[in-house]
């Protein structure tokens, strides 16, 4: 309640501040308040349906399904590609590689949800626009077992599972 709380309270004293503004100056206020808040919104909302759009059918807590992985990554700002260790230990970023080294055994078990050599926003771009293929391109397969139906196979599989849920 304390956390529900102080939400509340952020939220009311974010509106009084929208409203006097608004009245000083309504195109300020759009442009420099509301519009990128709402698309901030957006894009986080966007983002962390990303990191956990893959589900393993059979156990959907799995985290080393659905919190993806992506080594190589093109924009890895704090370690956050490697977002399994964000959901599994308690430990600072700096630790986030360390972790993903130390624990290859159980990523390779779980057949764990990773990609290389891409980052987010281009993964959001492929997911939204149903790009499958490109996905499979860059999907990891650290038991070197999977072809590029299997992947791709697989990554539709686990969208589906996320649809279920």
């Amino acid at each position: 309640m304390k956390f529900a709380s102080s939400m509340l309270l952020g939220m009311l004293y974010y509106a009084t501040i929208i409203y006097f503004a608004w009245r000083w100056a309504w195109d300020f206020t759009l442009t420099i308040l509301i519009f990128p808040h709402l698309e901030s919104i957006v894009f986080f909302g966007a983002i962390s349906y990303l990191w956990h759009a893959f589900l393993n059918e059979v156990d959907t807590d799995d985290e080393y399904v659905n919190s993806m992985t992506i080594l190589k990554g093109h924009d890895n700002i704090f370690n956050e590609d490697f977002h399994v260790a964000h959901h599994n230990n308690s430990m600072h970023w700096t630790e986030y590689p360390v972790h993903y080294e130390k624990n290859i055994d159980e990523f390779r078990k779980r057949q764990a949800t990773i990609f290389q050599d891409t980052e987010q926003g281009m993964l959001l771009y492929w997911l939204f626009s149903q790009k499958f293929d490109l996905m499979a391109d860059h999907w990891v397969d650290l038991e070197n077992k999977l072809n590029h139906e299997e992947k791709k196979a697989l990554i539709l599989k686990r969208l589906r599972t996320t649809l279920k849920a």
